[in-house]
């Protein structure tokens, strides 16, 4: 009886111990001082200023990018502002083409989310 014991506190024990390894994967750990924040940066466009507003993720990937272009031409740079911005987030990269016919505000969305990128303490040279 006694043996029984022991062999079953021993699994118990074994299984206990595993599945508590297996959690303690699962659990959330924070990667940076940057995680779920914003950071705001204007750089220069054709018709006036173009403010991006960046957001990243728990892991430091570039989330999302809203971009406010007020003056931008509506058709031209206005139209072309969310695509560079669009293309950054999907590409995670700041290496990407600019819109023909909205080159300035193209750079100026590109250049814009670099700023905001260092200001959340993100390598912007790795992202070239």
């Amino acid at each position: 009886m006694k043996l029984l014991f022991n062999k079953t506190t021993v699994s118990v024990l074994l299984t206990v111990i595993v599945f508590s390894a297996f959690l303690s994967g699962c659990a959330k750990t924070n990667t940076g001082n940057n995680t779920n924040k914003t950071y705001t940066a204007t750089a220069a466009g054709y018709g006036g200023d173009v403010t991006v507003e960046v957001a990243l993720t728990e892991d430091g990937k570039i989330g999302n990018i809203k971009v406010d272009a007020p003056k931008e031409t509506p058709e031209l740079g206005g139209a072309a502002a969310p695509k560079v911005a669009e293309a950054i987030v999907s590409k995670q990269s700041l290496t990407v083409d600019t819109i023909s016919g909205a080159t300035v505000t193209s750079e100026a969305v590109i250049k814009a989310a670099e700023e905001a990128l260092k200001k959340g303490g993100v390598d912007t040279e790795a992202l070239k």
